[in-house]
């Protein structure tokens, strides 16, 4: 019963850490996409496909999320965790850098 109760409570932890990202995401995106071009068109078009990457990635998270959860593969679990904590780290690191360079 301890393992059921670990898959699920790490089960959880990873739809709140995808939801997350997914914010996290969307707030970085601006930052990523400040250019010094000033033509706006390419910048909303990007602002499109990144977006569309975005809901890609969450769907592609939550899937295999929900697939180790249910087939009990506690490995995938710790895999997607470690995906999303990186994804995690990586925007924050990206923000930092791009506030301090604007």
């Amino acid at each position: 019963m301890r393992g059921q109760n670990l898959l699920l409570s790490i089960f959880i932890l990873n739809w709140l850490l995808i939801i997350g990202d997914a914010a996290l995401g969307y707030f970085v995106m601006p930052l990523l996409l400040r250019t010094k071009a000033d033509d706006l068109t390419d910048d909303g078009m990007a602002s499109v496909m990144i977006r569309r990457l975005l809901t890609a990635t969450v769907v592609f998270y939550m899937l295999v999320n929900c697939y180790a959860y249910f087939r009990q593969y506690p490995t995938l679990l710790f895999v997607v965790t470690a995906f999303v904590v990186l994804d995690i780290i990586v925007q924050f690191v990206v923000r930092q850098r791009k506030t301090r360079q604007g």
